[in-house]
């Protein structure tokens, strides 16, 4: 089987790459904003607190530290109440 190959002025490459670029945007389905969610699962809570560990963010939650809300097994914490509590405890 031979190979057949296309060939390209550098100026139509580039505008082709373009169009192209410009198609994928145009089609692709935005991503949600996570900064504009007022809440988030526990693996975003525990990235904007700087922590790993689920208990400590639990601990937070039961000390009444950060807000939380459950639906079924589904945890959800504010975003505010996490913003707030790192203000409060900045050094």
């Amino acid at each position: 089987m031979k190979g057949k190959f296309i060939v390209f002025e550098t100026k139509a490459f580039y505008k082709l790459v373009e169009e192209v670029i410009q198609r994928v945007k145009k089609t692709e389905k935005p991503i949600k904003n996570q900064q504009t969610s007022d809440w988030v699962n526990a693996i975003e809570a525990k990235q904007l607190l700087g922590i790993k560990s689920t208990g400590k963010l639990r601990k937070l939650l039961y000390e009444n530290h950060i807000v939380a809300s459950q639906h079924g097994r589904t945890i959800l914490y504010s975003r505010k109440s996490i913003l707030a509590f790192l203000e409060q405890h900045k050094i």
